[in-house]
């Protein structure tokens, strides 16, 4: 039989393609890769997954051909599952975030880096000292208050806030560099 897969229609592929005709399974996947290739486009993945999509679609299908109940809807049928396929694709990929090497670099439980850490404690007993060397208590408090982590202007004195922020710094500033 010198058929061409292109001149039966899918039922008769699918049967052949059932008792091993080589040329019958070529014909099926000649006749619906462009409409696989179409469908896997349509979700956007990028193209390693796309590749991967149109391969599992085609296992699928060899997987499934013997119990294929209607293989005149052999279009329809590999339509469903490459859609089934990309969506699955597109879910896993939503799970899979980039990550950043460096949020890695020390993980917790991990020793902090022993020259930071001696770094952030000199910064923060010359900073200590630069308050207890201001004169008006006032001041050593409204220090104190910009320096802790947390404090944060009520909304309506955020410009004030800011501008005495300046003022504080400086004066720190003038203070630590007297000292040295």
């Amino acid at each position: 039989m010198a058929t061409t897969g292109l001149d039966l229609d899918d039922a008769e592929l699918v049967r052949l393609a059932r008792l091993g005709s080589r040329e019958a399974w070529c014909g099926i996947v000649d006749r619906h890769l462009p409409m696989v290739n179409a469908v896997a486009r349509s979700y956007r993945l990028s193209a390693p997954d796309r590749e991967d999509v149109v391969q599992t679609v085609w296992l699928a299908l060899n997987q499934h051909l013997p119990r294929l109940r209607e293989p005149h809807h052999l279009r329809a049928w590999l339509k469903r599952v490459t859609r089934d396929k990309c969506l699955r694709q597109r879910a896993r990929d939503a799970r899979q975030y980039p990550a950043d090497p460096e949020a890695f670099a020390h993980v917790e439980g991990d020793a902090p880096d022993p020259e930071a850490e001696y770094l952030r404690k000199e910064r923060d007993r010359a900073l200590r000292r630069a308050v207890d060397r201001l004169r008006d208590p006032g001041e050593r408090e409204e220090a104190l208050r910009f320096l802790e982590p947390d404090s944060t202007p009520p909304p309506r004195d955020r410009r004030a806030a800011s501008n005495g922020r300046r003022r504080m710094v400086r004066r720190l500033r003038t203070t630590l560099e007297d000292e040295i």
